[in-house]
């Protein structure tokens, strides 16, 4: 029996970027390609997770991800956001402790993925300028909460 017959493996693409899980069928490939290691999975669920929920009232505080180039941080921000965004892609997840701990955030964001460059533009306005392009004639709803997950920062958004 040879190697190639027992192990399979995907190829790995050099560069995620983040606004490709804007796509529906790239953020499933990208969640269910996405690697949990059990030190990843403890932090998704004991650290990422409790601070992305408003559920239940805690005093949540912003997420910084930091790494060196090629170490995964758009592929789990694509992952991150597109959980956030649907319901139903955190039944992709391929650790079953995060599966399991998703439903807090899942389905429960509107999402805005953009990628910030070298700016003298104001984080507010580079966000208000992304979310009146996104939905030009506004994305409320009455009965909803609508959070805006941009640039790695959460700003509560009320209809």
């Amino acid at each position: 029996m040879k190697y190639s017959e027992l192990i399979h493996f995907q190829p790995i693409e050099s560069v995620i970027e983040l606004r490709q899980a804007n796509k529906s069928a790239k953020a499933k490939e990208l969640i269910s390609t996405y690697v949990i290691s059990a030190d990843m999975a403890d932090r998704l669920c004991d650290l990422v997770f409790p601070q992305l929920q408003y559920s239940k009232p805690q005093d949540n505080h912003g997420l910084l991800i930091v790494g060196n180039y090629g170490t995964g941080k758009s592929h789990l921000m694509s992952v991150i956001s597109a959980i956030a965004e649907n319901e139903e892609f955190s039944a992709l997840l391929t650790n079953e402790k995060v599966r399991k701990a998703a439903p807090v955030i899942a389905g429960k964001f509107k999402v805005v993925r953009l990628e910030i460059g070298s700016t003298k533009m104001s984080l507010r306005d580079i966000i208000t300028a992304t979310w009146n392009k996104c939905w030009p004639s506004g994305a409320w709803t009455t009965s909803s909460r609508w959070l805006t997950k941009c640039a790695r920062t959460r700003l509560p958004w009320k209809p």
